[in-house]
C-alpha cells in the first residue's frame, strides 16, 4: 500500500504525503523498521503518542495518530487510532480470501488452535494468531499478516467483558467457529456462567453462512441450535462423526485413546499429557475432517505435536521433576491438573497461586480446590497470594510472595519430588520455576 491508499481507508487529515510503498503495520515503536506504518494507540496505561518521535527516527513510512506531531514523517491524524487500526484490519480481511476459523472458550482455546494448526499445515498454507494475540489489538495485527497464498486463517478470540468477542467476530467474519467450553474464567466480570455462555456465543455475530463446532459434552454448548446464519455440529457423545474416546491411557509424557470413524477403529497418540485435553483434540480432529483432511494424515500429525511451554510441561531434572503449568489458571484447569497428578500414583509437591478474575466467586472456588486437594495424596501444598488464604488443609502453607516461597524452598529437601506449579498469569509463578530450574538443587 501507499500513503494515499491508507488515507482512503482511515480518513482524517493527511500531512507530508509520499509515493513510496509502505511495509508492515506496527503498534509497537520498538519493532518499527524503515517504511513501516506506526499506529499510535492510546490505552489505560499506555500512550503511543509518546513514541512517535522514536518511530520517525527509525524512518517509519507513515504515522497514524490523533494529534499532529512536530516530525517530518508522513502522517495521518484521525479521531481515533484504534478505529483506524480496525479499518485497516477490515480492509486486509476482505482483501484476502482464506477460510477463516475463529476459536473461543473459557479453557483450551489456545491448545485447540495449536493442535488444529499442526494438523492443517500438513495439507494447507495456514496463518494462525501468534502467542496470546487474541484481543482487540492482537487480532488486527494477525490479519495484517494475511497474504495471497493463505488457504486457512485460524484466530483465537479472547475476552474479559461482554461485547468484546462480538466486535472481533464482526471483524474476522468466521466461516467456522469453535467453542471449547463454558467455565468460570472472567466470572468476576460477567457475574455468572450463563453470562459467560452468552459472551462466548458472540463469536457467531460475524457469521453469515458458516458452521459452529462445539464441545457437546459441555452442558451449555450442547443446547445450541442452528439458524439461518450457521449450522451447529456437536463434538461429543452425539458427534457428527461419532468421535467418542475410549481406552484412555495417560502418562507423564504421553496420551492415547481410541475412536471409531467410518466403521474403523483408530488410535490417537500424542506426546502430551493430560486426558482433560481430549475434548480439544477431538474438536481439532473434527474441524480437520470438515476441511477434508483424511484421518490417517490427522493421526500422523498428532504424533509430532508439541505443547507450548508452561502448559502441562513436564521437566525432568537430575534431582526432581517439575510439572510447569503456570501459563494461566482457572478453576476447571486446576481441577483437571490435580486429577491428572492424583492418577499417576505419586506424592506430589504442589505450589499454587491465586486464580484471578473470579470476583465475588473467588472464595467459593478456592475453597472447592482446597476440598479436592484434601482428598488426594500429596507432600505439601504451598499457596501464594491473597485469594488462596481461604484454602485450608493438612500441610497447607501460605505465602505472600513468590520470593517468600523461594526462601522456603531453599531450606527444603526436594530430592526425588514431583513439583507441580500452577496459577493465574498475573501471579508470575514462572519466577519459582526459573529458580527450580537454575538452582544447584536441580543440577
Amino acid at each position: 500500500m501507499k500513503v494515499e491508499d491508507v488515507f482512503q481507508i482511515v480518513g482524517g487529515e493527511l500531512f507530508y504525503p509520499h509515493n513510496k510503498l509502505l511495509k508492515k503495520i506496527k503498534t509497537d515503536s520498538r519493532e518499527i523498521k524503515k517504511g513501516d506504518i506506526f499506529v499510535a494507540l492510546k490505552g489505560k496505561n499506555h500512550d503511543g503518542n509518546q513514541y512517535i518521535r522514536e518511530a520517525s527516527l527509525k524512518k517509519a513510512g507513515l504515522i497514524i495518530c490523533e494529534k499532529k506531531q512536530n516530525v517530518h514523517t508522513s502522517m495521518i491524524v484521525v479521531e481515533n487510532t484504534y478505529q483506524a487500526l480496525l479499518d485497516l484490519a477490515s480492509y486486509y480481511r476482505d482483501k484476502f480470501h482464506p477460510l477463516f476459523i475463529a476459536i473461543t472458550g473459557s479453557i483450551g482455546k489456545t491448545t485447540t488452535k495449536e493442535i488444529l494448526y499442526h494438523i492443517l499445515k500438513s495439507k494447507y498454507t495456514v496463518l494462525k494468531s501468534p502467542k496470546n494475540y487474541n484481543n482487540h489489538i492482537g487480532i488486527p495485527l494477525t490479519l495484517f499478516e494475511l497474504c495471497e497464498k493463505d488457504d486457512v486463517a485460524i484466530v483465537e478470540l479472547g475476552m474479559n467483558h461482554k461485547g468484546e468477542i462480538e466486535k472481533l467476530s464482526k471483524l474476522v467474519k468466521p466461516d467456522l467457529a469453535i467453542i471449547t467450553a463454558i467455565g468460570t474464567s472472567h466470572i468476576g466480570y460477567l457475574k455468572g456462567k450463563r453470562n459467560i455462555f452468552k459472551a462466548k456465543m458472540e463469536i457467531t455475530k460475524g457469521m453469515e453462512d458458516g458452521i459452529v463446532l462445539v464441545n457437546g459434552d459441555d452442558s451449555y454448548l450442547r443446547k445450541i441450535k442452528g439458524n439461518i446464519y450457521y449450522d451447529v455440529i456437536d463434538c461429543g457423545k452425539h458427534s457428527t462423526y461419532g468421535l467418542v474416546p475410549y481406552h484412555i491411557q495417560e502418562t507423564f509424557d504421553s496420551l492415547s485413546f481410541y475412536i471409531q470413524y467410518q466403521k474403523r477403529e483408530y488410535q490417537v497418540r500424542m506426546p502430551i499429557t493430560g486426558s482433560h485435553f481430549i475434548s480439544n483434540i477431538l474438536l481439532a480432529i473434527e474441524a480437520a475432517l470438515l476441511l477434508n483432511v483424511d484421518m490417517d494424515t490427522i493421526l500422523s500429525s498428532l504424533q509430532t505435536f508439541q505443547m507450548e511451554k508452561q502448559r502441562m510441561e513436564v521437566i525432568p531434572l537430575p534431582n526432581y521433576t517439575i510439572i510447569d503449568d503456570v501459563y494461566n489458571a482457572s478453576y476447571e484447569s486446576l481441577k483437571a491438573l490435580i486429577s491428572f497428578v492424583s492418577k499417576q500414583k505419586i506424592t506430589a509437591y504442589f505450589i499454587l497461586g491465586d486464580i484471578l478474575e473470579l470476583g465475588s466467586y473467588s472464595r467459593k472456588y478456592h475453597k472447592k480446590i482446597a476440598k479436592i486437594l484434601r482428598k488426594v495424596k500429596k507432600e505439601k501444598v504451598l499457596l501464594v497470594g491473597k485469594e488462596t488464604k481461604v484454602m485450608r488443609g493438612k500441610n497447607f502453607y501460605h505465602f505472600s510472595s513468590n520470593e517468600d516461597v523461594i526462601s522456603y524452598l531453599k531450606k527444603e529437601d526436594l530430592n526425588g519430588k514431583t513439583i507441580v506449579l500452577k496459577g493465574s498469569r498475573g501471579m508470575h509463578l514462572e519466577q519459582i520455576v526459573h529458580y527450580l530450574k537454575d538452582t544447584n538443587l536441580g543440577f
